[in-house]
């Protein structure tokens, strides 16, 4: 990347997360780390921008660069993304752990995964992501909602014809089928 004199720096952030915390790490540019672990809640990202600004790195000019880790990103991505001015970076974990090991770290845990991370976005410059509208999200949430519930069906009806060939006690099977009715009942109504 090409800065001209006098322009802003883009400073990286490696957030390493997980379900209950946040691992941060910066690399302000001065050769120097700092780092940070924070709880992950619903305001991670003002706790992340306070931290910035603590550390006198205004939000504008980060770039967070973080893992697609199951859902428990997608609070502090979306919360800065919509919050912030911070730029966010969403990358794929097996191209970061392939980076990671290119340099020769093995070691994997959650300080020096947020260290990696901020390395990666130094050094590859991935690009911004911009995250799916609301309904677009609400949408996926759905889909998923249905699949969780198309499996429980599934897996009801399955216990229900293992029931079948044993000798299972009348209230089991009962309750296997309000299970069943029930989980049909909830896929109508999504």
């Amino acid at each position: 990347m090409v800065y001209v004199k006098g322009s802003p720096q883009i400073i990286y952030l490696g957030i390493d997360v997980s379900k209950n915390k946040i691992d941060l790490c910066l690399l302000p540019g001065n050769g120097k780390k700092k780092s940070k672990t924070l709880k992950n809640d619903d305001v991670a990202e003002r706790s992340i921008c306070d931290w910035l600004y603590k550390q006198k790195c205004p939000p504008g000019q980060v770039t967070a660069v973080m893992e697609a880790t199951s859902v428990y990103h997608e609070n502090v991505a979306y919360g800065l993304h919509e919050n912030t001015a911070v730029t966010v970076c969403i990358s794929n974990p097996q191209r970061v752990r392939e980076f990671a090991r290119g340099m020769g770290i093995l070691t994997k845990n959650d300080a020096v995964d947020a260290w990696v991370l901020s390395r990666y976005g130094e050094l590859k410059q991935p690009n911004a992501r911009i995250p799916p509208s609301p309904e677009v999200r609400k949408l996926k949430e759905l889909l998923r909602l249905r699949d969780a519930i198309q499996a429980d069906i599934v897996r009801a009806t399955n216990r229900l014809e293992k029931s079948e060939s044993t000798r299972t006690a009348s209230e089991i099977i009962d309750s296997l089928n309000r299970t069943k009715k029930a989980h049909e009942d909830g896929l109508k109504r999504i």
